[in-house]
């Protein structure tokens, strides 16, 4: 029973991914379907888990080279998932990433197609099992497939570190981009990646662990199949739960025709335009437009993206994203002081103040004044 539920678990919800992903096949949002395609991979590994834990060996042994190839396949796929995330196009070269995957699998299924029946066993039992790569009366053969096994196991521990670290990279320059960008960042930043890193440490952690202890380790303690099982199961649906809400971007990141103009911004021009932008939300309020974002500005004021984002971040200290949440915040302060305004509910003032979502506006609200808003509310009319 415990190792039923074991290997299922992961299945099952790698599974559920990749059909809720790969469903959406044609419409627009490449990530999900990116998404898909890992959830697919993780699929094929964790099925072919259950087929050697439930000593098929025989069929193993057949489809050996997939669980190779989906198992180096999953790191490249979860950062090329991250990549499509952040709104860069993914290029012919990008598959350069499945070199491995490709060649120890082609290798695998090479050697598997080499040895006689009874090697295969042999290589299974002494190799896969009991982790004999120096035994040196095993045939030739099983041994130089046992060695390429072990190559591709170094392989996948080098691509834990590597995209672990691309990863972070990858959000962290992706959330820099979309702040500059964007006035409402609600769904459309990578903050999970953060949690999914460390989950991803853990889990990549155990993954190397269990890389050592071999699965001929678990085939005698199968209650301990909950371990790892468990730890891959609560990653898999993580990273599609929040794939599955995340919006991708239809819009590149890269610099504006002027952005190499940018030493040519005299100060005459900088005041001048600063002047403009103040008057820009003081007097037109444009903060109210939750859908705000910087080449609105830009269009609005005949000029170019880069510069009213360098003219934030050097004359404000902040960046798009906060500069504008500091306009809503004072708007929706004067509201909520306002005894006029005494039945206004939370939501409606998170609306007419610029905000996308009261959430949006209550966590804003908090990080800036301190308290949520009901209470900064309740506090003002108890003064009053």
């Amino acid at each position: 029973m415990i190792k039923d539920i074991s290997l299922l678990s992961p299945i099952f919800v790698t599974l559920f991914w990749s059909i809720i992903f790969l469903i959406q096949i044609g419409k627009t949002d490449k990530s999900k379907i990116n998404l898909g395609i890992l959830m697919l991979m993780a699929l094929i590994l964790y099925i072919s888990h259950a087929i050697f834990f439930n000593n098929l060996f025989k069929f193993y042994s057949y489809i050996e080279c997939f669980y190779i190839l989906s198992m180096l396949s999953l790191y490249p796929l979860y950062y090329l998932y991250l990549l499509s995330l952040s709104t860069k196009k993914l290029v012919f070269k990008k598959l350069v990433h499945f070199i491995p995957a490709v060649i120890f699998s082609v290798a695998i299924f090479i050697a598997t197609v080499i040895l006689t029946p009874e090697e295969r066993i042999i290589y299974i039992n002494e190799i896969l099992i009991n982790k004999s790569f120096m035994q040196t009366n095993l045939p030739f053969l099983v041994r130089i497939k046992g060695f390429i096994f072990l190559a591709s196991r170094i392989i996948f521990i080098i691509q834990i570190g590597y995209y672990l670290i691309k990863g972070v990279s990858v959000a962290n320059t992706h959330n820099r981009q979309i702040v500059n960008y964007y006035s409402n960042t609600e769904r459309k930043t990578l903050g999970w990646v953060k949690i999914i890193n460390i989950i991803f440490l853990f889990t990549s952690l155990g993954s190397i662990a269990f890389v050592f202890i071999g699965r001929g380790f678990f085939t005698h303690n199968e209650a301990l199949l909950l371990i790892p099982s468990g730890l891959y199961t609560m990653f898999l649906f993580i990273i599609g739960f929040n794939g599955n809400r995340q919006i991708r971007l239809n819009v590149e990141f890269k610099d504006d025709d002027l952005a190499s103009n940018l030493n040519e911004f005299k100060n005459g021009q900088s005041k001048n335009l600063k002047k403009q932008l103040i008057q820009l939300f003081d007097i037109n309020k444009i903060y109210i437009n939750s859908d705000l974002r910087i080449t609105s500005i830009s269009e609005t004021l005949k000029t170019n993206r880069t510069y009213i984002s360098k003219l934030i971040n050097e004359e404000f200290k902040m960046n798009f994203n906060e500069f504008v949440n500091e306009y809503r915040i004072k708007e929706a302060k004067k509201l909520l002081l306002d005894k006029n305004n005494n039945l206004y509910t939370i939501e409606h003032i998170a609306e007419i103040s610029g905000f996308g979502s009261v959430n949006s506006f209550t966590r804003v609200f908090k990080s800036i004044v301190g308290m949520p808003p009901g209470k900064f509310k309740d506090q003002t009319n108890d003064l009053q």
